[in-house]
């Protein structure tokens, strides 16, 4: 089986990456979901990997990458 079918497609723009990229070749966005990390409050820093579909870690409750890019939003309250 080709292993390029079985990578998710980018989240914004759907160009399926090569096994190696990090980053979208079509439009830049990050193709893993992982915390930011970003106001750098973990001494040792999450970089765990979430759902494509979490606006915030899973693990430490901080941002997303895909929350930073705007790819995702946080689900409102019901």
């Amino acid at each position: 089986m080709n292993k390029k079918a079985q990578l998710d497609p980018c989240i914004r723009c759907h160009k399926i990456p090569e096994e190696t990229d990090r980053f979208c070749t079509g439009c830049g966005a990050p193709l893993q979901n992982r915390c930011s990390d970003e106001p750098g409050l973990l001494k040792k820093g999450c970089t765990h990997l979430n759902p494509r579909s979490a606006a915030y870690c899973s693990k430490c409750g901080l941002p997303t990458t895909f929350k930073l890019y705007g790819l995702v939003e946080a689900q409102p309250r019901k």
